[in-house]
């Protein structure tokens, strides 16, 4: 694969990407949503994160022999009571990081 090719592919595929995420934006006035719809879209950021988390902490390779390959999953448990109870994201962040740090590498 020569450049000209690759490059041509990347600013491609910027155009589309941005053509699809401006056509929401800059036709927002012309189109009505009814209130159902948009509550159905209110959904969707809720359902975005676990998406996202699921796979780094239920596929992930890496593996500790106490806890056969689940300390992802027990950092995320403690992270998330301490989010639950605290209500503060970066004490849930870095609790949830230093934790993964113990238990990978201790």
């Amino acid at each position: 694969m020569n450049d000209q090719y690759f490059y041509t592919c990347v600013i491609l595929l910027a155009i589309g990407t941005y053509s699809i995420r401006f056509s929401f934006v800059g036709f927002s006035k012309k189109i009505s949503l009814n209130d159902k719809f948009k509550k159905i879209l209110s959904y969707i950021p809720a359902a975005v994160l676990p998406a996202m988390i699921t796979p780094m902490v239920f596929f992930h390779k890496g593996e500790v022999a106490f806890l056969a390959g689940k300390e992802r999953f027990v950092a995320l448990v403690f992270a998330s009571v301490l989010c639950f109870f605290w209500r503060n994201m970066l004490v849930s962040l870095a609790s949830g990081l230093g934790l993964l740090y113990f238990l990978t590498q201790m």
